[in-house]
């Protein structure tokens, strides 16, 4: 199912034309300062809706996958009690250890190895040892801390860390893109492979890249013979963008001399079809979409992938690829997308290391950014400045940290519990301001 390449003039719906955006780049401290990620944190990545995984990896009751971002540690599984497919942050309700061990597996009953206390595939405690007769001890109140969680129409599950109650539904988020994706046929592919690479750069260098093809031409040459780059556009939708570019086509049109009269005393000229080695990108024009903040989902004809952007950091980012292929694609079809995928995702990787060896310096500051070439970049970078600049205004007028993804007290013991958390605010207040200086 192809689509068709969009001309540069396309303005989404309820967005600014890129002409509009501050022509520079961030400030290059945005990219080094442990104190502007830390706040990231808060501004960003804890309301924010994230990609996870496909809800094809999920079978049966009990399947799960562990998951870790900024130091969140959660997992998700499929409920046997009603089938869906649901996150828990991966701490026990009694002393916080953690009640997933494992990347993955199989359980509809979810044992803490520290106490004994047991949940099951629904996040509800089913055993607490030596806690029956306690008195004031409700297991109904200690159930696993559950993660909003969206599964769209065609698999892709998306978490949400924010326990706020003005948490941005996921349909309003990402308003357009599940129409976006029926594009592709999302059921017609099964996993194939995951792998992962460790990067010493700050997450935004990586978006930086992906957001914009200014360097495909010179940096992906791989990618630059199978796609033709003259085409590639990056329109700025909802809190993400869509990637469009014609693909470089198998078989070509080629003029030549054949005899076509009687007895051979007239030739002219015809067209016929010249084929060409197979392009490792397929077919299919692509379907690929950056998800605010960093997430990817990239769909060619033989295979689609995701793309996690896990910030560790301000200047260290793991990058972990989940490949799907199409049901029944030949080993040698799949073998060839993979190295023609690992190429250019390996290219960018270099430049990442390299851009951010020089960000380190403290020389370069800020970067005039072109206004159509780079407007993919110009909408994100907005996007970042805005969210940060919103929460440090909440936090200046609050005169508290806040944290969205921190759980709210819900019992007596941990209500009993606010005085002592007071002195802890009270002594980090003494410790000095940890605002950043962002601009």
């Amino acid at each position: 199912m192809a689509s068709s390449p969009v001309t540069a003039n396309v303005q989404p719906v309820g967005e600014k034309p890129a002409e509009t955006l501050s022509e520079h780049t961030l400030p290059a401290r945005w990219w080094v300062s442990d104190s502007v990620f830390e706040f990231e944190k808060r501004a960003i990545f804890n309301k924010s809706w994230l990609f996870c995984t496909h809800s094809s990896r999920f079978e049966k009751p009990g399947d799960y996958y562990r998951f870790s971002f900024t130091g969140i540690s959660f997992f998700i599984i499929k409920s046997k009690v009603d089938g869906q497919i649901k996150a828990f942050h991966n701490v026990c309700r009694h002393r916080a250890f953690p009640v997933i061990r494992k990347d993955k597996g199989s359980s509809v009953v979810l044992g803490c190895k520290y106490h004994g206390w047991s949940y099951n595939s629904d996040g509800k405690l089913t055993k607490a040892p030596h806690f029956d007769q306690v008195e004031g001890f409700e297991k109904e109140q200690n159930s696993l801390f559950p993660i909003r969680t969206h599964v769209t129409r065609h698999g892709l599950v998306f978490v949400n860390f924010s326990n706020e109650k003005d948490v941005t539904p996921f349909e309003e988020w990402y308003e357009g893109l599940e129409s976006e994706m029926d594009a592709f046929d999302f059921s017609d592919y099964e996993y194939h492979m995951s792998y992962e690479l460790d990067g010493q750069f700050n997450w935004k260098t990586l978006i930086d890249g992906y957001q914009e093809c200014y360097h495909c031409p010179t940096a992906h040459p791989g990618l630059n013979s199978a796609f033709r780059m003259e085409t590639y556009d990056v329109v700025p939708k909802t809190r993400y963008c869509r990637h469009y570019a014609e693909i470089v086509r198998n078989d070509q049109d080629e003029t030549v001399e054949e005899e076509s009269s009687w007895m051979g005393f007239r030739k002219q000229k015809s067209r016929k079809k010249i084929s060409q080695k197979a392009n490792p990108g397929g077919d299919f024009d692509g379907l690929w979409v950056y998800l605010f903040p960093t997430n990817g989902v990239n769909c060619y004809s033989p295979a689609w992938y995701s793309i996690r952007v896990l910030p560790q950091s301000a200047t260290h980012t793991i990058l972990q690829y989940d490949i799907y292929t199409k049901k029944g694609l030949d080993e040698t079809t799949k073998t060839e997308f993979v190295d023609f995928l690992q190429k250019v995702e390996l290219e960018d990787f270099d430049l990442c290391q390299f851009t951010q060896r020089n960000l380190n310096q403290g020389i370069y500051t800020a970067g005039y950014l072109h206004p159509t070439k780079e407007r993919g970049v110009l909408y994100y970078q907005k996007l970042v400045g805005d969210m940060v600049q919103k929460h440090l205004e909440l936090e200046n007028k609050e005169k508290r940290q806040i944290n969205p993804a921190a759980v709210a007290p819900t019992n007596a013991a941990t209500n009993a519990a606010s005085k002592l958390e007071d002195i802890c605010s009270q002594i980090d207040c003494q410790g000095g301001n940890n605002t950043p200086e962002l601009w």
